[in-house]
């Protein structure tokens, strides 16, 4: 549509009012532009109302009702069509859209590629009030609410008029919140730096030592200048924390010892691990002469670091204290203070990720040495089922093929132990069918047996331990294997996926669900989970084959599918298995809640949550339901809280889908 007309009408209308009144009956040009509006009045109620108004200006009876009410209805007229221009009013310039870079918008310390995110989103106000409200109330749920939404549609979070609010939320009574809003807001870009430095206060707490942590995460030394001039009159925490950031830069490695030197307690500790995290190997005399004065203490900031030139530290002080320890054994005591194995076990731990050739010898001398091999490091755990163990996090976290090369001679020469990092190598490395052929076949095997010596009884657990880390990514849509590592730097947990390139074979599948393999036992999973984040905890065999459910993957669903069904079949009033068979896709279900109910007492509740979850379709678990009810009415089983009302209702929330 043409708005032209209207414009000109506005700038006529304008004239006049500065012209004045008097002037107004002989205002041609005004004329003019009403008459241009004539069209328009035939189209539009609203350019109709203008179009009468207007010509009302020249009226005869309103001229002669005085300067007031003309000037009255000359002023309607005008913020009419004001309010029209302004609803239609558009900006545009010419060319392709492009994405905004934050040096475009003046951001002070941008990076130099923005982050996907970097995107400003502008939803609707109804779906940024919940959000709202929860980051800004306290309340029951709100947690909850934040983490759904976020797991479901991230991209709101980009919302320009949440982003203070999200910084705020750094210091939510409720810590889990707060810790959560530290990890989402560390994926920014740098157009949110000015927001966190406003209000910063370095004698501040806990919230302020999370602002600290998120500006290195975004900007890392970028930023280097910011820390250094924070760090003048910061206390505790935020002290500590803005030491630990100025490992980004190696232009802080003088500043760095000398805050080695003169700090006490945790900011001492900060300066220490950023030394050790510090890139480059210039600092390599100053471990030195840390290791040389209290080689367990230094070994302990050395861990996760993955450099040759401190594997070889840690490595020589792992030899020495070997050297003591057998020594001692050959002596006749076997015996070691609780002070001797916490300093040999920080030295082991300090192990992780090191790959140098020194440090593999270090590894073959504690897998073939029968005296060491068999110490206990931590009570009913040998040396060498601990150095697996250490191995196999090592490869893990840095990938290094030295390590992968290892674990599989080790393997060779001393089986047991070692097959773990093994057939972690296999997976990572191999075509899909070989880790099967070499690690599962036996398994098929001698795993299903009745009865199983100690050497078979230990390969089927430590395969069985392995696949407790291996979970299905739907984002990256394939298998991942994690491992949770301690950083101690920072005091909380550091985490590493890697995926599996070539999937897994389809029989291992068949394997972990027969019926006659062995279960027994719990197994230590590393997963994401939705309001922890990623976590270890402890669990059974069947929430390892949760994780393992590949919703893309039919062949897959059927095997473990029908593994749950039979689980649930026989686990009576449990309904953790409803969900997992849902996950699968798994439909030939049908009778099995009713037959589940006959299998001891059930609540209301339960039945309800059975249906609800149960992958039927409407018009069967409506079948299912009726057989459930003359089953309650007979008496044949017994659901406490059974009663017609509740029934029905039940039966019209099912029906309504």
């Amino acid at each position: 549509m043409n708005l032209n007309p209207l414009y000109e009408l506005k700038e006529r209308l304008e004239s006049s009012i500065i012209a004045g009144l008097a002037l107004l009956p002989e205002d041609f040009r005004l004329k003019r532009a009403v008459e241009q509006m004539e069209p328009l009045s035939k189209v539009n109620p609203v350019f109709r109302k203008i179009f009468q108004d207007a010509q009302a200006l020249f009226a005869k009876e309103g001229a002669s009702q005085g300067d007031n009410n003309q000037s009255d209805r000359l002023l309607d007229v005008l913020a009419l069509v004001d309010a029209v221009l302004t609803t239609q009013a558009a900006v545009g310039v010419e060319g392709e859209l492009e994405v905004l870079m934050p040096q475009a918008a003046g951001i002070e310390g941008s990076l130099d590629v923005p982050k996907a995110n970097a995107v400003i989103s502008n939803a609707p106000y109804s779906q940024l009030a919940p959000l709202l409200e929860a980051l800004t109330t306290a309340g029951s749920g709100h947690y909850s609410l934040i983490v759904d939404t976020h797991e479901r549609n991230p991209e709101i979070f980009a919302d320009y008029r949440l982003k203070a609010h999200l910084v705020n939320a750094l210091n939510a009574g409720y810590a889990e919140l707060a810790e959560r809003m530290e990890e989402w807001l560390g994926q920014e870009d740098a157009s949110l730096l000015p927001l966190l430095k406003e209000g910063f206060d370095p004698r501040g707490r806990k919230e302020m030592v999370r602002r600290v942590h998120v500006v290195e995460a975004i900007a890392g030394a970028a930023e280097n200048p910011w820390y250094l001039a924070q760090l003048d009159g910061a206390e505790k925490d935020v002290r500590a924390a803005l030491i630990l950031a100025l490992r980004h830069s190696t232009e802080n490695r003088e500043t760095l010892m000398g805050l080695a030197r003169t700090e006490r307690g945790n900011c001492k500790k900060a300066a220490m691990w950023a030394m050790a995290k510090m890139d480059g190997d210039q600092n390599l005399d100053f471990w030195e002469a840390q290791m040389k004065k209290k080689p367990d203490t230094a070994a302990q900031y050395l861990a996760l670091s993955t450099g040759d030139d401190l594997s070889d530290l840690v490595a020589d002080a792992v030899a020495a204290a070997l050297d003591k320890l057998q020594t001692q054994l050959e002596d006749g005591s076997q015996v070691l203070s609780d002070k001797d194995y916490g300093k040999l076990l920080s030295l082991l731990s300090a192990m992780v990720g090191k790959a140098s050739d020194q440090m593999l010898d270090v590894y073959r001398r504690l897998a073939s040495d029968t005296l060491l091999g068999q110490m206990e490091i931590e009570k009913g755990q040998p040396v060498s089922h601990y150095l697996a163990a250490v191995l196999a996090q090592s490869m893990l976290w840095c990938m290094d093929s030295r390590l992968f090369s290892l674990a599989e001679e080790l393997y060779q020469a001393h089986g047991g132990n070692f097959l773990k990092p093994a057939l972690i190598t296999s997976l990572l490395t191999q075509p899909k069918e070989a880790a099967f052929d070499v690690f599962g076949a036996p398994l098929a095997r001698e795993g299903s047996a009745q009865k199983e010596n100690a050497q078979q009884a230990q390969a089927r657990m430590e395969v069985m331990r392995t696949f407790a880390g291996i979970s299905w990514n739907k984002e990256k849509e394939g298998y991942e294997i994690t491992q949770c590592y301690q950083d101690e730097s920072k005091g909380k947990q550091a985490v590493v996926s890697r995926l599996i390139p070539q999937g897994l074979d389809f029989r291992w599948f068949e394997v972990f669900t027969n019926p006659k393999l062995k279960k027994d036992g719990a197994f230590h999973i590393s997963k994401y989970l939705q309001f922890e984040g990623y976590y270890g905890y402890y669990a059974d065999w069947d929430q390892v084959m949760a994780n393992l459910i590949n919703p893309q993957s039919r062949e897959t669903c059927a095997v473990i599918g029908k593994y749950f069904y039979g689980r649930a079949y026989t686990a009576g009033k449990d309904t953790r298995y409803y969900p997992l068979l849902r996950a699968c896709g798994y439909t030939d279900v049908q009778g099995l809640v009713t037959r589940s109910l006959k299998k001891g007492k059930n609540n209301f509740w339960n039945l309800e949550y059975m249906l609800k979850e149960i992958p039927l379709s409407t018009e069967d678990k409506l079948k299912e339901l009726d057989e459930i009810k003359k089953l309650a009415e007979a008496k044949k089983i017994a659901i406490t809280g059974w009663s017609e009302e509740k029934h029905q209702e039940l039966y019209t929330r099912i029906a309504k889908g």
